[in-house]
């Protein structure tokens, strides 16, 4: 397994340029540990005292920089994309505090005065067509260093705008659906994504006026909409919100909207898609999503593609989650904006391998899990659990998963990416142990 995170770290920054060789291999080597031990600090991910001094020299180089690191993940999920007809470009925006680490120097402001940290903005690319959200990695990652609150370049919607920019870049043949929420419902963001030749699919701020079919506002305007039809999707649990099935009712209608103060002779026409919960449980705030979609609408199966495209967009909070709890990017020690970008560079690629933890058990669950994975780990978990027969992949990451606190009750539905990693972890050492005592050339 230590062969693998070390294979995975050179397959990903094997095109990476500081102008240095050493430090090119000493970021393969950060990744290699940091792959291992993703929330432990820089001394517990090194081996020795040597590789803790040389992860700190290297994020205080000045030739190592935020985007030099992240660019070769990016360009190579462009080139990935780029046979395919259509992504989703999934955006939006991560706030990392450190305002408890009073000591860290040139930070910038996150929101309210006094606080201050770290602005992410992330675009995952996923692909809609498996049938699994299948994520293929970051299109666009991007730091916004805010000078004070009042600052006169800061517009959030310049960020997402900016980002649709850069993710057009190098992408020629492929339809790109640029997915945001409320934050992304600005007349301006939906216009810019179209002038770039995008789509856009956004779940709406505010209970917007629209011009046409009917002068109304949205929630009135579908109010006068039959019923199309109806579908049933899983809820996250998520801010007192309980894991559940929702039926939503679904309809959809063409709609124009008018630009705002000022610009009323400017307009957009696009697609509302609205999915209303329909009897919620009891102290439940019922779903009611207005989604607005540059994308052709004209049936029931259509709109309920935009529906399950749009339910998707859960999967950056997640990715949000695998930066700040799963790599734990607030509780590194160092001491410097500069120094915390350059670690991010490597935590946000590492981030996107373990929310892809999830896919192993989804990819031919049904195959024997010998085929792909190694002997030693397969016979660990064997024993562990007390199983004699084959397993397969789908048994054998639940198992795994299982090591990492996962219940597996008929109601658990798949093992989710921080069970399954802290799992992995715990078969990791167990593995790390076994070597040691089989001697390491047994296994390799």
């Amino acid at each position: 397994m230590n062969k693998n995170f070390e294979n995975w770290a050179k397959n990903q920054f094997e095109k990476l340029n500081l102008g240095d060789k050493r430090l090119n291999k000493r970021a393969q080597l950060i990744a290699k540990n940091m792959m291992k031990k993703p929330s432990a600090s820089i001394n517990m991910q090194s081996e020795n005292w040597g590789e803790s001094k040389g992860a700190y020299r290297f994020f205080d180089s000045e030739k190592v920089s935020f985007q030099k690191l992240i660019q070769p993940h990016i360009e190579s999920v462009k080139s990935k994309i780029s046979s395919s007809e259509l992504v989703l470009a999934i955006q939006d925006t991560c706030y990392i505090s450190y305002g408890h680490h009073p000591s860290v120097t040139d930070l910038g402001h996150i929101g309210a005065e006094g606080t201050s940290g770290v602005i992410l903005h992330n675009t995952l690319a996923v692909n809609p067509f498996s049938e699994y959200l299948s994520i293929v990695g970051l299109l666009d990652q991007w730091i916004h260093n805010r000078k004070d609150t009042k600052d006169d370049d800061w517009k959030e919607t310049k960020l997402w705008q900016e980002a649709s920019s850069r993710i057009n870049i190098g992408i020629t043949k492929t339809k790109v659906v640029e997915v945001m929420d409320r934050e992304g419902s600005v007349f301006d963001i939906m216009k810019h994504s179209l002038s770039l030749g995008h789509e856009f699919l956004i779940r709406t701020k505010s209970n917007k006026y629209i011009r046409n079919p009917f002068r109304h506002q949205i929630i009135e305007a579908g109010s006068k909409v039959n019923v199309a039809g109806y579908k049933e999707i899983d809820v996250q649990k998520k801010n007192g919100q309980k894991k559940r099935k929702a039926k939503l009712e679904i309809k959809y209608l063409p709609i124009e909207v008018p630009g705002s103060l000022g610009r009323k002779n400017e307009s957009i026409d696009c697609n509302l898609v609205q999915a209303v919960e329909i009897n919620p449980p009891e102290n439940q705030k019922p779903l009611n999503w207005y989604l607005l979609t540059s994308v052709e609408v004209n049936s029931l199966e259509d709109a309920l593609k935009i529906i399950k495209w749009y339910t998707y967009r859960w999967v950056i909070e997640e990715y949000h989650k695998c930066i700040k709890t799963g790599c734990k990017v607030q509780s590194k020690q160092l001491k410097s904006s500069f120094r915390i970008e350059n670690y991010l560079g490597i935590a946000g690629i590492i981030a996107v391998k373990l929310l892809k933890i999830r896919d192993l058990m989804r990819i031919n669950p049904n195959e024997l899990a010998s085929k792909v994975v190694d002997p030693l780990s397969l016979k660990i978990i064997q024993k562990y659990h007390k199983i004699d027969k084959e397993l397969t992949i789908r048994e054998f990451y639940t198992l795994v998963a299982k090591m990492g606190g996962f219940l597996n009750r008929k109601s658990d539905g798949n093992p989710g990416w921080q069970t399954l990693w802290k799992g992995q972890l715990q078969l990791f050492w167990m593995v790390e142990g076994a070597k040691i005592l089989l001697g390491s050339e047994t296994y390799g």
